[in-house]
C-alpha cells in the first residue's frame, strides 16, 4: 500500500460531493477543512486487496463464533441491563437476519503483514456515502483507468442483494414488503450525515422492490391499544431498520423505549440491525476475541477493565464512538492522549472500558498533507467483504477531524493475480 497525491482537483468538486450526499464534509459554510480528501489516494496491489478481503471475512467468521462465548455470560451483561442482554441472547438464538458491518483495521502497508483489528461497528456504521459513491466517482472523473488504476467496491450491489435475501419469502409470494427506516432527529443531525447514509440504505431497498418510509427515531410509536408499533401517520411498522445504537434504545427510560422493547420486541417482524448486534458493537468483543483466539495475527492484545501488563496501551469506553473518551499511553512511541473533560466517561467504572495494546498506524508524508496516518474501514455484508473506506488523521487518534481518502487498485502491479475475482466496475450507487 502506498499513498499518492493528486494535486489537481476536479472542477467544482465541493459541490459534486454535496450532490452525492456528502453534505458533512465541512461543519459549516465558513469551514475550509474538508473531511473529504480530494488530493490523495491509497494504492493497493491486486494481491493486497485480495488479502484485505480474505482477512476481513476471517475476522467476521471469528466474531460470529465469539458471539456464542459472549452470550454465555463470560463477560457479564456487557454493561447492558440484564433484560437487554437477554433480548440479545434470544435474538441470537433465533439467528435474526442482520444487514452489514464495518471493521476498522490498521495495516502497516508492508505486503504480507497482517491487518490488526481495532474495532467492529456492526450496529450503526456510517461512512457509506463516501465509501460507496464519492470515491468511485472521484476515480472515474480523474480518468485514472487510463493509468491502469481501478476502484473496487460493490457496497451498493451488496446492500440491494442483502435486502432481497432478507425479504425473499415476501418477494417470492408476490407481496411487496414495507420497510421503515429510522434516523436521529434533524436537530442532532445538522449536516444530514445520518439521514444521507440512511437514504442510500433505503435506496438499495427500493432497488430490491421494497417500499420504504424514512422517519426520525422519535416517531417510532407504540400503540398501547393495539399493542403494535406505528409511525406518526398511524401506519403499522412491521420491519424497522434503525440507524440508532441499540445500547441507547435499551437504556432510554425518558422515552420509555427500554421497557417497551423488552415487553413488545416481538410485536415487530424484523428489527434491523437485530438485537444480537449488541454483542458485536460492544468493544468487549475485542477482549472476548483475544480471550478466545490469543495470539491470532489479526488481533491486538485486549483486556476488559485492566491493562494486562501492557506498557503501551489504549483505553477505550465499551460504548464509545468516533474517538470519544479514548486515552492513549504509549511511552515507547512518545504518544500521550488524554480525553477532554467529559463526566460521562470520567465517572464511569473501569468495567466499562477495555485496554488494547497500542499499535501505531503507518505514517505517510506528503506535500498537500504533511503527515497522514490511515485506518482501513472494511465493509462486510452477509459474511462477504464488499468495500473499503480509508480515514486518515494527522495524529495518533482517528476522530472527528480525520479525512476520508479514496483508494485504488494498481492493475499494473504484477505482485498478485487475485484481482481477477473482483469486478472493478461492479454496480453500486455510483
Amino acid at each position: 500500500m502506498r499513498r499518492e497525491e493528486f494535486p489537481v482537483g476536479r472542477p467544482d468538486w465541493e459541490n459534486v460531493i454535496i450532490e452525492e450526499g456528502l453534505t458533512y464534509s465541512v461543519d459549516g459554510p465558513h469551514d475550509t477543512d474538508h473531511y473529504w480528501n480530494e488530493y490523495a489516494a491509497y494504492i493497493f496491489s491486486p494481491q493486497e486487496m485480495d488479502s484485505v478481503r480474505a482477512q476481513a471475512e476471517e475476522m467476521h467468521r471469528m466474531c460470529l463464533e465469539t458471539v456464542e462465548y459472549i452470550a454465555s455470560g463470560a463477560f457479564g451483561t456487557l454493561g447492558l441491563p440484564q433484560a437487554a442482554f437477554n433480548l440479545a441472547v434470544e435474538s441470537w438464538n433465533r439467528r435474526d437476519a442482520d444487514f452489514y458491518g464495518r471493521f476498522d483495521f490498521t495495516y502497516s502497508g508492508v505486503p504480507g503483514d497482517p491487518m490488526k483489528l481495532l474495532e467492529y461497528n456492526a450496529d450503526t456504521p456510517t461512512g457509506i456515502v463516501e465509501a460507496a459513491v464519492s470515491q468511485k466517482t472521484w476515480a472515474k472523473d480523474q480518468r485514472l483507468d487510463t493509468r491502469g488504476y481501478a476502484h473496487w467496491g460493490e457496497i451498493g450491489e451488496a446492500f440491494t442483494n442483502r435486502w432481497r435475501h432478507i425479504f425473499a419469502a415476501e418477494i417470492a409470494a408476490g407481496v411487496q414488503p414495507v420497510l421503515h427506516l429510522a434516523h436521529v432527529s434533524p436537530e442532532i443531525d445538522e449536516n444530514n450525515e445520518d439521514y444521507n447514509n440512511l437514504w442510500l440504505i433505503a435506496y438499495a431497498a427500493q432497488q430490491a422492490g421494497i417500499k420504504t418510509h424514512m422517519m426520525p427515531i422519535d416517531e417510532v410509536i407504540f400503540n398501547e391499544d393495539t399493542k403494535s408499533w406505528e409511525d406518526a401517520q398511524g401506519r403499522a411498522i412491521t420491519n424497522l431498520f434503525k440507524l440508532y445504537p441499540w445500547e441507547d434504545l435499551v437504556t432510554d427510560s425518558e422515552a420509555g423505549y427500554d421497557k417497551l422493547l423488552f415487553a413488545y420486541h416481538g410485536a415487530m417482524d424484523r428489527w434491523i440491525e437485530p438485537a444480537w448486534k449488541m454483542f458485536l458493537s460492544n468493544k468487549l468483543l475485542l477482549a472476548a476475541l483475544w480471550d478466545k483466539y490469543p495470539g491470532h495475527p489479526n488481533l491486538v492484545p485486549t483486556y476488559a477493565g485492566h491493562r494486562g501488563g501492557m506498557r503501551n496501551w489504549v483505553r477505550k469506553p465499551i460504548f464509545g464512538r468516533e474517538g470519544d473518551g479514548v486515552e492513549i499511553y504509549a511511552p515507547d512511541y512518545d504518544v500521550f492522549i488524554k480525553p477532554e473533560d467529559d463526566d460521562f466517561f470520567a465517572n464511569a467504572p473501569e468495567s466499562e472500558f477495555i485496554y488494547q495494546e497500542y499499535i501505531p498506524a503507518p505514517r505517510y508524508e506528503g506535500i498537500i498533507n504533511p503527515v497522514s496516518h490511515p485506518i482501513l474501514g472494511v465493509w462486510v455484508v452477509d459474511g462477504r467483504t464488499v468495500g473499503v473506506g480509508i480515514r486518515e488523521s494527522n495524529g495518533a487518534l482517528t476522530d472527528y477531524w480525520c479525512r476520508f481518502a479514496p483508494h485504488l487498485v494498481d492493475l499494473n502491479d504484477s505482485t498478485g493475480m487475485g484481482f481477477g475475482t473482483m469486478d472493478p466496475g461492479a454496480a453500486n450507487f455510483g
